[in-house]
């Protein structure tokens, strides 16, 4: 659009007015916008299938970097000194956590330094060829599908408050990944990230539900996060997850979000 009132300014200065041929340039110039907005799709049609062609070697780079399974079971090794905290192998997703073992991951390397590693060999050659926009498209997507595969991955954890206060710290790093990968302004901003990316926003919005100190604080963080236009998660998502904390009572939070046992 910028390039076709560039031209129409030409043409409109540097031509007779009310001339057939005037008309006639005039004319093709109106004609690039949706040329423009044909090539526009085509590209991100072109991006869209690029990322689902990588979707697998995404899925084996979170799945590498949190642990097999991803559960409480996984592995500590990096931590605790039974393996090298740069080893893409025993990294590994561990949310149950006592005071020793989270004082001992504070000072380490954790598995989202390293899945942010291994993402970055994906997106840095292909953002070598690609306009800003379409860079920016990749990176969500990209991004947009390692998140999805943190949150089935977290969904196997055990979480302690120490726990839950470890996820919240490396969402958002994760986060802060994203945007140090994004081009454009408008995305500098949680919000406009959020909205962009849902399932990033759904992990930071799990690393804040899971950080609620007292159950009776779900609902009001609920009501105020949707009144704010930024809660992706169901009443079924909150119970599943709010289950993962081992202080909560599984009936408790089934009787504060009001969903029946599934007994």
């Amino acid at each position: 659009r910028e390039l076709e009132s560039v031209l129409a300014e030409a043409v409109g200065k540097g031509f007779p007015k009310n001339t057939h041929e005037t008309e006639q340039l005039m004319f093709c110039v109106k004609s690039l916008t949706p040329v423009a907005e044909s090539f526009k799709l085509a590209s991100e049609n072109a991006i869209e299938s690029l990322v689902s062609v990588l979707k697998p070697r995404i899925r084996s780079i979170v799945s590498d970097s949190v642990g097999v399974d991803g559960s409480s079971a996984a592995g500590f090794s990096s931590v605790m000194g039974g393996g090298n905290a740069g080893d893409r192998a025993t990294v590994r997703m561990n949310y149950n956590l006592d005071e020793e073992s989270y004082n001992m991951l504070e000072i380490s390397e954790g598995y989202i330094s390293n899945m942010c590693t291994r993402l970055d060999e994906i997106l840095v050659p292909l953002r070598l060829h690609l306009s800003p926009r379409l860079c920016d498209t990749l990176v969500l997507g990209v991004l947009g599908a390692a998140s999805k595969r943190l949150e089935a991955a977290i969904k196997k954890c055990v979480f302690t408050s120490l726990g839950a206060l470890s996820l919240d710290s490396d969402m958002r790093d994760f986060l802060n990944f994203a945007k140090e990968r994004l081009d454009a302004n408008d995305l500098n901003s949680n919000i406009a990230l959020y909205r962009a990316c849902t399932p990033i926003a759904r992990l930071l919005q799990i690393a804040k539900l899971l950080n609620v100190d007292d159950l009776e604080d779900v609902l009001d963080l609920i009501t105020a996060s949707k009144r704010k236009g930024n809660w992706d998660l169901s009443l079924a998502d909150a119970k599943a997850f709010l289950s993962l904390r081992s202080e909560f009572e599984e009936s408790r939070v089934n009787e504060l979000l009001r969903i029946p046992d599934t007994d």
